[in-house]
């Protein structure tokens, strides 16, 4: 113990000058570290208290409980649309009109071949034939776009408008 105390004694100068350099680093080193908490901690301020003085907690649950009320809506909204998709490919939407003069005394295009049917080509074509002193109606069902009952030039004209993507009228002469 003696040889130790000895040796502090020796070099106390130095020792000194060690312990000042020591203590004004790690001073440094504890002020640099405050700052870094003191601009961590402001930073941690602004994000839990928003500029309605919100906490981010609640911030939170609020967001996750719009989101959650709007997965709801678009669940509801696919349903919705999954409906609406299977009515309309069921409705009867398909439409084709040919209008002509049956005879040919009778003019003006009064006589019609009218197509009606869905996606799957069911539904059903009514005629109207008009004479000079008389007027028929013919129904005749429509499946997968055609018909078990034969089927006039009009009529087939009709299914066939009622395919296409042109104009929905046509006259024939």
């Amino acid at each position: 113990m003696d040889v130790l105390l000895k040796s502090l004694t020796q070099h106390s100068g130095e020792l000194l000058l060690f312990l000042i350099a020591a203590t004004v680093v790690l001073m440094v080193w504890t002020l640099r570290l405050g700052l870094q908490a003191t601009r961590t901690q402001a930073r941690w301020k602004d994000l839990l208290v928003g500029t309605r003085g919100d906490s981010i907690e609640t911030m939170l649950y609020e967001h996750l409980r719009d989101r959650l009320r709007l997965e709801a809506q678009i669940e509801a909204l696919e349903a919705r649309v999954f409906e609406l998709e299977t009515k309309v490919s069921t409705s009867k939407r398909h439409l084709g009109l040919v209008r002509y003069d049956a005879f040919d005394d009778v003019g003006g295009s009064q006589s019609f071949a009218l197509a009606l049917y869905d996606d799957e080509g069911s539904g059903a074509v009514v005629t109207s034939v008009v004479g000079r002193s008389d007027c028929r109606v013919f129904c005749k069902p429509l499946l997968n776009g055609g018909s078990e009952r034969t089927l006039s030039q009009e009529e087939q004209r009709a299914i066939r408008e009622a395919r296409s993507e042109g104009p929905k009228t046509i006259v024939s002469h």
